[in-house]
């Protein structure tokens, strides 16, 4: 029996007890680090594996009431961040044309479950991630360059940043969910993140950055 299919097997006998309760964002980032590595080697990320790494993240199962599946699902969105800022230029080089990367992007993006499940917060916030290969279509569309101010007025897990980041844009990040926003301080550690409703983000915008592309879902 492998660790994995152990843990998935003790997890469904009892739920495991609750211990202090992590800070959600950086329990989702530790969850996102221990997803990367399966991610790197071209392995799918089953329902027991991921269960598994945001089990060991947050310190008890989703049955205790620790976490849900959206939950799990920015675990690995925040886990395609990792992948594509560690390798994304790259793998960018590598796949020289438009066609070429979106193929390499489909594949990851396969490796991992799809979303089947909506939290409370999502259907609040009206979380729709973007997929990484949509993604692509329209950071490509949006043809950004070194020289451009990329502002992402509802930024989510990152999804659209990374691949703008990775285009060489000057990131201005915005997301109103407290999880999300946090999430995304540990993601872009250099970027601030501002807390605004994006419909409104225009009114709350410092003067002062002007952004040249606007990059949303």
């Amino acid at each position: 029996m492998t660790m994995t299919s152990a843990t998935a097997s003790a997890s469904a006998a009892a739920p495991l007890p609750l211990g202090p309760s992590p800070e959600p964002s950086a329990a989702i980032f530790s969850a996102a680090g221990l997803l990367l590595p399966r991610l790197e080697r071209g392995e799918r990320v089953v329902a027991a594996t991921l269960r598994a790494a945001m089990e060991t993240a947050f310190g008890a199962s989703d049955a205790a009431g620790a976490w849900d599946w959206k939950t799990a699902y920015d675990a690995c969105e925040a886990a395609t961040v990792l992948f594509l800022r560690k390798y994304g230029r790259a793998l960018f080089r590598k796949a020289g044309s438009p066609a070429s990367r979106l193929s390499a992007l489909s594949k990851i993006a396969s490796l991992l479950p799809t979303h089947t499940r909506r939290s409370a917060e999502s259907q609040t916030f009206q979380q729709f991630s973007t997929p990484i290969p949509l993604g692509l279509v329209a950071a490509h569309a949006a043809a950004i360059t070194p020289a451009d101010r990329v502002l992402e007025p509802s930024a989510g897990t990152g999804l659209l940043a990374i691949l703008a980041e990775i285009a060489g844009g000057a990131l201005v990040l915005n997301e109103l969910a407290d999880t999300r926003a946090s999430l995304l301080s540990l993601l872009f550690p250099a970027i601030p993140v501002t807390r605004f409703d994006a419909a409104q983000i225009d009114d709350h915008l410092d003067p002062a950055v002007t952004p040249s592309v606007v990059l949303m879902n």
